[in-house]
């Protein structure tokens, strides 16, 4: 008596039809990956820079007093150098000067331009770190500073709440509309408002119909993450 063996396997058809459901799952899914990575990037990056911006100014209160004490009448550049740049590796300085700046400038969330920034204006004091953040300084008065960061220096989308992120140094306690501090310090623009200001409070919100200059306040609000609610 013969045994016949039969040999079981898949058709053209059948391999076609499964390597083409594979490529639509792929396609569904890939941009969702790939914007929570750049997400949990931007989380990353901006809490590296506001970590070794808080420690600078733990490092120079323990050599020049506490930081409403400091000599907040200097510049932009005096400034930095004496008080700032402990923690930071700095591979270019170009003062005054918007050379250490992307050549978009600063967009807002709701698409348009953000006029006072560093490629528009000669007051704010930029510098390029060596993992390519660029960082920028502008002095309001005797009394504060507003900090600009851009993660990923001339990279796209050079947008607040993408890639560029506001920031307030002050001497003094601070009540406006754009903050509730309380104390001298380093604080994301928009810190001491409630989530939901920081959302849709102002024309500097976290949302697309604003600028998106309260987004790193929501960033830090919302425990280091971006939720749902994010304009992203």
């Amino acid at each position: 008596m013969s045994i016949k063996l039969w040999k079981s396997g898949f058709t053209l058809a059948e391999v076609l039809i499964t390597l083409g459901i594979i490529g639509v799952v792929a396609a569904l899914t890939m941009p969702v990956l790939i914007a929570n990575y750049r997400k949990q990037q931007t989380v990353t990056q901006l809490k590296k820079v506001y970590s070794a911006l808080q420690q600078s100014i733990q490092f120079s209160q323990a050599n020049y007093g506490d930081i409403d004490s400091w000599d907040w009448s200097l510049g932009g550049s005096d400034f930095f150098e004496k008080y700032l740049s402990k923690n930071f590796n700095v591979i270019k300085n170009c003062g005054m000067s918007s050379e250490c700046w992307n050549k978009t400038g600063a967009l807002q969330l709701k698409g348009t331009q953000y006029i006072e920034n560093p490629l528009n204006s000669d007051n704010w004091y930029t510098l390029i770190l060596s993992d390519g953040v660029y960082l920028a300084l502008l002095k309001q008065d005797n009394t504060h500073f507003h900090v600009l960061v851009d993660l990923n220096g001339d990279k796209m989308p050079n947008m607040f709440g993408k890639d560029i992120f506001e920031m307030t140094m002050t001497a003094v306690p601070f009540n406006d509309n754009y903050h509730k501090i309380t104390k001298a310090g380093l604080y994301f623009y928009g810190y001491g408002l409630t989530r939901d200001e920081l959302l849709f409070s102002s024309a500097v919100s976290c949302s697309k119909n604003g600028s998106g200059q309260f987004c790193g306040g929501l960033i830090q609000y919302d425990g280091w993450q971006i939720n749902k609610e994010y304009p992203w």
